[in-house]
This record gives C-alpha cells, sequence and structure tokens, in this order.
C-alpha cells in the first residue's frame, strides 16, 4: 500500500501562485492493487507553508507539530491495512478499508460527566479555587495573589497551543504526549526563554496534580518533565553608585509621578525593599533610623537600617508618600527617566536561552529598568563592598544563599578589583 498526502487545489505551473495567507486543506490518498480511496486528514495548512516537490509541509519549527501529526496518522493507517491483510489476505476492497476507518473514528461515548471537562476550564478553576482561599500551599498557607500571577500565564499560554493545535483538549486527556506537544510548542512556536518555559511547566504540572488530588485523572497518569525543567542565571542590570547618583541629580521632570517613581526606586537602591513593599510604604514604618517591614511576598519581618540618600528622599516625604503607580506604569516610567540618563545608554549584552538556543541580545541599560533592578543594586553593591552575605539576606528577607546569589551581579573586572582590595588590606601587596 502507498500513501501520498495533498492538499486541496495545489498551485498550477504556469499559474501564480496562491497567497501566502490561504488556507488549504490537507487530505492522504490510500493505494493499493487498482484501489484509490481520498480520506481528509482534518488538517490545514497555508499554501506557503506546502512542499508540493515532496508532498508534505516545509521543514522548519513552525510546522514541527503538523508534520508529527500527519506523520502519526499515517501510521495508523498502515497500521490499519496490516491488520485487514491479516484477515482478508490481498482481497481487501475499498468498503472494507472505509468499515474498518469508520469503526476506527467512531466517537467514545464518555459515561462520567467528568470526562467533558476542558484542561482550560479546569485550569481556570484551579486559579479561582487558589484567589478564593481554596487551596492552599504544601504548609496549608494561603497562596499570595503575587504567586497566583505565573498560573494565569500559564494558562494564556496554554490557551495559544490548543489555538495552534485547532483542538480542545479534556481533563482525561492529559498524558506525556500532550505535555511533550506543548512542551514542543513552547520551544519551537513560542520561542520562550529557558526560564520562563520550566515556570510555564511547573504550573501545569501543579494543574495535573490539583487534576489527581480532585480525582479527575488516577494517579497512575506518570508525566515525567525532568528533562525538561531547567534554569539559567540571566544576565540582568544593575546600578553603580555614579548610576545612581546620576539619578538622582536629574531634576527636569515634566510629570510630578516622574519625580516619585525616582525617588522610590532609588531608595530602593539604598534599602533593597521590593516593589510589593515600597510602594506601600507608610512614614508609621519609619523610626529610630529603620524600616520596619512585614514583607508582603514572604510574611518574613525584617528591619533595614536607613542609608542618608534613603533619609533625604523621605524627609522630602515628611507629609507622607503620594500614591505610587501601579507596576507596569511604574517601570514604563522608569525608562522614561532612564533614557535621558547619559550614563544609562551604556550598552548592555544580554545572554538568554531561547527556543533551546543561546541568543545574545544588545540593549542600552535604561531600556533593561524595572522595579526590582533596585532590590538587585542594593544586593550587588552591599556583596560589592564587603557587607557580609549573611546580613544583607537579614535585611534583604532572603531565606538560602543560592537564591540571594542569583541577586549578586557584579561583573568578573569588579570581582577582580575586589579580591585586589582584600589583598591590600592584608598587607599582601
Amino acid at each position: 500500500m502507498r500513501i501520498n498526502k495533498y492538499i486541496r487545489k495545489p498551485p498550477v505551473k504556469g499559474t501564480p501562485p496562491a497567497s501566502s495567507k490561504e488556507i488549504t486543506s490537507i487530505y492522504f490518498t490510500l493505494c493499493w492493487d487498482n484501489n484509490r480511496l481520498i480520506i481528509p486528514a482534518k488538517e490545514s495548512i497555508h499554501y506557503s507553508d506546502w512542499n508540493n516537490t515532496k508532498f508534505e509541509p516545509k521543514a522548519g519549527a513552525k510546522n514541527a507539530l503538523l508534520y508529527s501529526r500527519l506523520l502519526n496518522k499515517e501510521q495508523k493507517f498502515r497500521n490499519l491495512f496490516d491488520e485487514l491483510e491479516k484477515e482478508f489476505g490481498d482481497n481487501i476492497t475499498r468498503e472494507m478499508v472505509k468499515r474498518a476507518l469508520g469503526k476506527r473514528n467512531k466517537p467514545k461515548v464518555e459515561p462520567e460527566k467528568k470526562n467533558k471537562i476542558l484542561i482550560k476550564d479546569f485550569f481556570q478553576q484551579m486559579i479561582d479555587d487558589t484567589k478564593a482561599g481554596n487551596r492552599r500551599s504544601n504548609k496549608k498557607l494561603v497562596i499570595k495573589r503575587n504567586s497566583i500571577k505565573p498560573y494565569e500565564s500559564t494558562l494564556k499560554s496554554y490557551q495559544k497551543f490548543e489555538d495552534y493545535m485547532r483542538k480542545k483538549y479534556f481533563v482525561t486527556e492529559i498524558s506525556q504526549q500532550l505535555v511533550d506537544d506543548y512542551e514542543d510548542y513552547m520551544c519551537n512556536i513560542q520561542v520562550l526563554a529557558l526560564n520562563t518555559k520550566s515556570t510555564y511547566l511547573k504550573k501545569f504540572m501543579l494543574m495535573v496534580g490539583y487534576a489527581q488530588e480532585k480525582k479527575l485523572i488516577g494517579k497512575d497518569v506518570d508525566i515525567n518533565v525532568r528533562g525538561m525543567i531547567g534554569s539559567e542565571n540571566s544576565d540582568s542590570i544593575y546600578l553603580t553608585d555614579s548610576e545612581i547618583e546620576d539619578l538622582m541629580n536629574n531634576n527636569e521632570f515634566s510629570n510630578p509621578t516622574y519625580e516619585l517613581v525616582r525617588d522610590l526606586f532609588v531608595s530602593a537602591c539604598k534599602t533593597g525593599l521590593r516593589y510589593s513593599d515600597f510602594s506601600k510604604l507608610t512614614l508609621e514604618q519609619i523610626r529610630n533610623g529603620n524600616i520596619y517591614v512585614l514583607q508582603t511576598k514572604t510574611n518574613a519581618k525584617v528591619t533595614i537600617p536607613i542609608h542618608p540618600i534613603a533619609q533625604r528622599i523621605f524627609t522630602k516625604y515628611s507629609n507622607g508618600f503620594p500614591s505610587c503607580p501601579q507596576n507596569q506604569p511604574f517601570n514604563d516610567y522608569l525608562k522614561e527617566i532612564g533614557k535621558n540618563i547619559p550614563s544609562l545608554k551604556e550598552e548592555f549584552v544580554k545572554k538568554i536561552t531561547k527556543g533551546g538556543k543561546v541568543k545574545i541580545e544588545k540593549f542600552e541599560k535604561w531600556q533593561l529598568l524595572q522595579s526590582h533592578t533596585a532590590r538587585r543594586t542594593y544586593c550587588t553593591l552591599e556583596h560589592m563592598k564587603g557587607t557580609p552575605i549573611f546580613t544583607i539576606m537579614a535585611i534583604s528577607g532572603h531565606k538560602d544563599v543560592k537564591t540571594f546569589k542569583n541577586y549578586v551581579k557584579s561583573s568578573g573586572e569588579e570581582n577582580a578589583d575586589i579580591m585586589r582590595k582584600a589583598w591590600h588590606d592584608r598587607g599582601e601587596v
């Protein structure tokens, strides 16, 4: 038996090619003896993505999943034909094949209502249950809203995957193959960074565990994602003391909100506060030369000594802090401020893994400014100046050294200078 693939109305030689935006159907032809049977593949493709010489989708990441699905369907046809040959020998008719295909394609009746729950709907239910406090952490603590945001991002990514596959999956269809396809989509179609892809896979697997907890799928659904999840210490910027001073010396603001954003950002560079904490800082928390904070993210109590630069800023707002913009507008305003600072136009080379490949991207420093840059700046500068790591961690609220080290972004040259200073202080040079 021969199996060929065709598209509906392929371009005819000598005629203008079809628009690359036009979509056409794909179908199979099964040929044996003097018989020929046309079977719709129930797939479609843009004309421009079809190789009309090899009669298959063009090679490349864009068509990888489609190519795989067609290959699987072709193999099922071959298996079906092998079964018919065992039963009927060479006397296989078109009607026999049609009948066998009809039996294979007959939809299975799902006896239980739980089988009809879509993955995307159950994922949303998990998010809603988490927000309501009905689903909690392993330590039975209420999961904070900031920790729920990655769930929502994962769901958006997964819904795009379903759109790409042109299929809605049910909870009972959760399998290793589904997760493999989703990971392949994130790598080759979305081209996500390694850390982002790994975060989404972890959240997806939390949903799988929740489905097992709710007895929607059995504990025997065993999915291995170890080879798909990884992490890399991403290249991120921090500001030097001179760059912080340049920010403080910039007082030309067309909008008073810009000045507030600058002040809160610089104060965070000198205190290590997260956006979730400095954005709602009150004067009552500032006393005796310290800031007393119950951290929003970790519920940890920390006492932060107020640096002289931070004190100058706090004195400026002795009647209370104005309302802080939301995080995303805050980051946008920060970039608008930064692009007017000459020292922040320095080139920064960022290495990142996307789609399984290491890519080098170049930016000016101001383009990478965000609220979290302040916390990274605080940890890096204090470490470079010799403040003991555990002292910095006690103030920043970090629980383990491994996480803290991800915040320290000093360059090789700066570390070499620190070592030379240590030699000098010990009298070795």
